[in-house]
């Protein structure tokens, strides 16, 4: 089936509603999986290497996803008890790719969103962006944007992050050459916020 057939099959059947809450350190191969299911994916459709070797080694990146989750940076988010999607939500930027008069202005900075490939389509993903940006700034509440590093040949998703409303900052390398160097930025409020809300939130603790 295709993304445009599903999509509109979706927006013929009832609203869900999805939770979403912090992710465990124990946690660390679930986020893992997603990423790289989405990596399967991406190698399999399109004309990208994003994740398709885990960066810079399989080690470093086991360390730093599992960093962002003792730091309590990630959230994991369910259709029922499925886990289908992760996100992670930093308050300062990569002092390489944004520069210092850039990081003046305050931001709320995503890192690896993932929508598993069954619930694509359906809008989504606008709207974990749109919950991340709103909680990043319930944390930094003077924050004005989010902002978000794409890997830098992956222009499919620059185009997507365009469509919701994401504006070109600059396409950057730093000293360890991350491939995720182009860099988008939208305010926090935009004509593209998504209306509809089918995100909540429950606090980790319920849920053990």
């Amino acid at each position: 089936m295709d993304t445009e057939t599903r999509a509109r099959r979706r927006s013929r059947a009832p609203r869900t509603s999805y939770r979403i809450r912090t992710a465990r350190p124990d946690e660390l191969d679930d986020v893992l999986g997603l990423i790289d299911h989405a990596a399967a994916w991406l190698r399999a459709e399109k004309n990208t290497t994003q994740w398709a070797t885990p960066w810079p080694s399989p080690d470093d990146r086991r360390k730093r996803v599992y960093e962002a989750l003792l730091n309590r940076e990630t959230w994991l988010l369910f259709d029922g008890e499925r886990l289908i999607g992760t996100v992670s939500i930093r308050l300062i930027g990569h002092e390489e790719l944004w520069t210092a008069e850039e990081r003046e202005t305050e931001a709320v900075y995503l890192h690896r969103l993932v929508i598993h490939r069954d619930h694509a389509g359906d809008g989504l993903g606008a709207e974990l962006i749109d919950w991340a940006g709103r909680k990043g700034a319930s944390q930094q509440q003077k924050a004005e944007l989010i902002r978000i590093d794409v890997w830098t040949d992956n222009t499919e998703l620059h185009a997507y992050y365009r469509r919701h409303g994401f504006k070109d900052v600059a396409i950057r390398t730093t000293s360890d050459r991350t491939p995720s160097g182009a860099l988008f930025e939208r305010p926090l409020t935009s004509a593209w916020t998504t209306v509809s809300r089918r995100i909540t939130e429950h606090d980790r603790d319920r849920h053990m």
